[in-house]
């Protein structure tokens, strides 16, 4: 509903509000942005400068540890002059002291058990505070002191608690100094080894100055240090009883702090940092701490990051509060220029659209300025003017386009009588081309009928030309043994001779031998007898091979005659079948050409018809642009213009 409501809203009160709400959130990001740097920039210099009193109060009290140890080390000194330097531990003789008994304790002859005159002559001449420990197994026990208990009495008969970080250094016969809580008091104390002759601890020699005054001084002095509005420093036990349990507070010292357990351990374990921490229960707070290593003491101290930023926010929020009255004020000023130079005279520009819009194109607007409301003032009136001139054209080309397709209707009409009539023309001539090529397909089966004969021919040609080759290649052969036959005769006549001869020689033989020849005679007889048939044989048989020959010899020269009559005849018959297959192959190609002339006409005929379809189309559509062009000029002539 609001983006609704925003959208339908004066474009000089849109630009206004966009203006001022970018100004404002351009002041408020810049302000976001420039405290966030100051806080930043103020957490690191309160960082900075908690460091430098942390360690200001390290110093401070390091100073004072360094004097306190100087002064108590002398009055060590001079509590050991007060005393023999030879010292003997006799376990076997116990004195009461206090409700305990010790052994007794020797300072060259003085037995030095409840002797108080040397402890309060010291006391009495330096103000401080001493006390002889014997050694009584593991423990050491006060025999003689001038340190007094709560209740005024003497401390004799205590022991040197274990658990103190005195003890643990006396053990191995070393010095202690540092500070302690005693009965109530703070002193500086220094704890100094007495050993035997062989060496072994036998007694302590202490001395304390009593720093009670000068520690709740320093105390107070800590506690006066402030850190923005909640901030303040503290002193933290990291050693003994006091370990994790605050020594200086504003609230709490005595007592453990309200941290969580982790950042507790983090403190003590690191002992010098800087850290940010949550307990759940303020808001997040930010450390420094640092440790003196002297007292086992950690100095540190903590504020909340909320009083870090306290002023900060407080500044930025009387800057953003004092940034809304300019804003305002733009905002008013920005409307009004707005509503000057750009809206008015769009309201100006809107009208002249509108009676644009209801077709009257005689309105106009004057501007007198140059700029961008200026230009399109001139636009519109330029935009108004080419409008009148396109109306004008279009009433022209309107009137020109009715006359044109009026002409162009009576040109269908006439363009569509002439197409049908064409298209009868083409159906006779489709209609001939179709008989034409039913003759011409007639005439082309006929003369593949003549083609197929036609290579028979050929074929019976060729078969009876190579038959009479046959014929005659047998007749040669024919010839060649006859001949050879009448050879083979001659031979066998020869033989027939010889053996006549040689029977007519064998006989005249025989009958030279008389009766021993006579069986040889009768033999040479027959021998000769069959010889004379033989050659008689021969004779008959080489007049019929003669006989033969001649008659071969003609029927092959006949058949060579057959030969080359046949082989002529083949020839033509070839010819003939060339011939023919030509007229095939023309007859063929000439029904191809019909049918493609056919194909063509068709293909006319078609075109023809749909171009005659399409003048019907063309003629109902000049018809219609008719009635359009007569409808657009009735729309044109709403527009009113200057003639």
């Amino acid at each position: 509903m609001m983006r609704f409501t925003f959208r339908h809203w004066n474009l000089g009160v849109r630009l206004s509000v966009i203006a001022s709400l970018s100004v404002a959130v351009l002041l408020i990001t810049f302000t976001l942005s420039m405290t966030r740097s100051a806080g930043d920039k103020l957490q690191s210099l309160t960082l900075q400068n908690m460091e430098v009193q942390v360690t200001g109060v390290t110093d401070m009290i390091s100073m004072y540890d360094t004097s306190l140890q100087a002064e108590v080390d002398s009055y060590t000194r001079l509590f050991t002059s007060f005393l023999p330097s030879r010292f003997t531990l006799d376990n076997q003789t116990r004195v009461p002291v206090g409700t305990i008994t010790a052994p007794t304790l020797r300072a060259g002859e003085d037995v030095l058990n409840q002797n108080t005159a040397i402890v309060d002559d010291f006391f009495a001449r330096t103000g401080a505070i001493s006390t002889v420990f014997a050694r009584d197994g593991d423990d050491f026990i006060r025999i003689t002191t001038s340190l007094k208990k709560e209740d005024g009495t003497r401390a004799i008969g205590t022991k040197l608690d274990r658990e103190s970080p005195s003890y643990a250094k006396i053990s191995h016969g070393q010095v202690y100094s540092g500070i302690a809580a005693l009965f109530g008091k703070q002193y500086m104390t220094q704890y100094k080894p007495v050993m035997d002759n062989s060496g072994r601890v036998v007694a302590i020699l202490f001395v304390g100055v009593d720093i009670s005054k000068e520690f709740a001084l320093m105390q107070q002095r800590i506690l006066d240090k402030k850190i923005g509005e909640d901030g303040y420093f503290f002193v933290l036990g990291n050693s003994g009883k006091t370990t994790g349990n605050y020594l200086v507070h504003p609230k709490l010292t005595g007592k453990q702090p309200d941290w969580s357990k982790g950042t507790l351990q983090k403190v003590l374990s690191t002992g010098t940092g800087t850290l940010e921490y949550d307990d759940g229960q303020r808001d997040i707070q930010v450390m420094v701490y640092r440790t003196l290593p002297q007292w086992k003491w950690i100095i540190g101290g903590t504020v909340s990051k909320a009083s870090l930023l306290a002023e900060v926010n407080r500044t930025r929020n009387l800057f953003l509060s004092g940034g809304i009255v300019p804003v305002v004020v733009f905002a008013l000023f920005f409307a009004f220029l707005t509503r000057r130079w750009v809206s008015r005279p769009l309201e100006e520009v809107v009208k002249v659209a509108e009676q644009f819009a209801d077709g009257n194109l005689q309105a106009t607007m004057t501007s007198t300025s140059k700029d961008e409301v200026g230009r399109l003032i001139d636009a519109i009136n330029g935009i108004g003017q080419g409008l009148t001139r396109i109306v004008s054209q279009v009433r022209n080309a309107s009137e020109d386009i009715a006359q044109g397709t009026d002409v162009l209707a009576q040109d269908s009409d006439n363009i569509s009588e002439q197409m049908s009539r064409q298209a009868s023309s083409i159906e006779e001539t489709s209609a001939t081309m179709k008989q034409l090529s039913s003759t011409v397909k007639q005439n082309a089966d006929n003369v593949s009928a003549a083609k197929n004969l036609a290579n028979k021919s050929a074929s019976a040609a060729q078969s009876g030309s190579k038959t009479v080759a046959d014929s005659v290649t047998t007749m040669g052969e024919i010839k060649s043994s006859s001949q050879r036959i009448a050879d083979i005769t001659t031979t066998i006549e020869s033989i027939a001779f010889q053996t006549n001869i040689l029977a007519l020689n064998a006989a005249v033989e025989a009958s030279r031998a008389g009766e021993h020849g006579k069986g040889f005679a009768v033999v040479a007889a027959e021998v000769r007898s069959l010889a004379q048939h033989s050659a008689s044989a021969a004779k008959e048989i080489e007049t019929l091979i003669a006989e033969s020959l001649d008659r071969i010899e003609s029927g092959y020269r006949f058949s060579e005659k057959t030969q080359a009559v046949m082989e002529d005849l083949l020839q033509r018959i070839q010819q003939v079948s060339t011939i023919v297959n030509d007229i095939d192959t023309a007859s063929r190609e000439q029904s191809m050409g019909i049918d493609q002339v056919n194909n063509a006409i068709n293909q006319i005929g078609l075109a023809i018809h749909k171009n005659a379809s399409l003048v019907q189309n063309s003629d109902q559509t000049a018809h219609e642009l008719r009635q359009k062009g007569h409808h657009l000029s009735e729309l044109v002539s709403v527009f009113r213009i200057q003639d």
